[in-house]
């Protein structure tokens, strides 16, 4: 019985371990890049939306491909608030709204310039 018990909770330690490394290296298996821009954000799936601000960009030469750092707030449809964290290869243009997708553990998998229009209304109170 305490053999069983045993053999029970190393496999149970196996499976934890494995799990956690697994989702450890989920971000360099399918990567954090899209395009030319490296994005990080929530563990939470589900769109944001940003509005571009040159003035918070920051020259970082650590990456070569991907200089200059982003760190902004970004809302959810619901007009919840976060704050998102990505790389680009260049300046964005300034004042560009972006919609941001992203995936439960992934973070961030695409980003795409939309209009003022296409904000949703609790997204646009919070951006103007």
């Amino acid at each position: 019985m305490k053999r069983v018990i045993a053999v029970v909770a190393v496999a149970i330690c196996l499976l934890l371990g494995g799990a956690g490394f697994a989702v450890s290296k989920l971000g360099e298996q399918f990567g954090d890049q899209f395009g030319d821009v490296a994005l990080s954000a929530p563990l939470t799936g589900g769109v944001y939306y940003t509005q571009i601000d040159n003035g918070c960009v920051v020259r970082d030469d650590a990456d070569p491909d991907m200089p200059y750092r982003y760190e902004l707030t970004a809302y959810a449809e619901d007009g919840s608030q976060t704050t998102t964290v990505f790389h680009t290869s260049r300046e964005l243009r300034d004042g560009a709204y972006l919609r941001l997708d992203a995936a439960f553990l992934r973070g961030m998998i695409s980003w795409e310039e939309v209009q003022t229009d296409e904000l949703p209304a609790a997204v646009l109170d919070r951006l103007q």
